[in-house]
């Protein structure tokens, strides 16, 4: 009995180390655009919650134009409360992913909170090493 105990620990313990080592190897072959996805989500993020809509423009590869005053005066109006991701979804050739966003939002001069989905298409763009929105602007109301 003593063996079989001492066995089963042997076999749990190589498993473990089987696992640790898997995950390791994993994670050391993330490619690069999975780590600047998670930093341009979080970038992102931050960016409308604080009203930089200089930054949020950014990511929207067809928002060519710079944010005039009028159009960042109108867009100041609005807080984000709240910026719950509900699904992410990376493709497997890591150049275009898919997340899907729950946000609350208020406007200044109504003092409603509302919501609004983002569904993000992201895509990948080789030439400039960075991830951009194919959406528009969040269209608050």
């Amino acid at each position: 009995m003593k063996n079989m105990t001492s066995s089963f620990i042997s076999s749990i313990k190589l498993s473990c180390l089987f696992i640790v080592i898997s995950l390791t190897t994993a994670c050391a072959s993330t490619p690069e655009e999975l780590a600047l996805l998670d930093k341009s989500f979080l970038l992102y993020e931050h960016a409308l919650r604080w009203q930089d809509y200089d930054v949020v423009i950014s990511f929207h590869k067809n928002e060519h134009e710079k944010l005039t005053e009028s159009k960042r005066k109108q867009l100041k109006k609005y807080r984000v409360t709240s910026y719950e991701v509900v699904y992410t979804k990376v493709e497997s050739d890591h150049k275009s992913a898919t997340r899907v966003v729950e946000v609350k939002y208020y406007n200044e001069d109504y003092a409603r909170v509302r919501d609004l989905t983002l569904n993000q298409q992201w895509e990948f763009d080789d030439k400039k090493m960075r991830w951009q929105q194919a959406n528009p602007l969040p269209p608050f109301k």
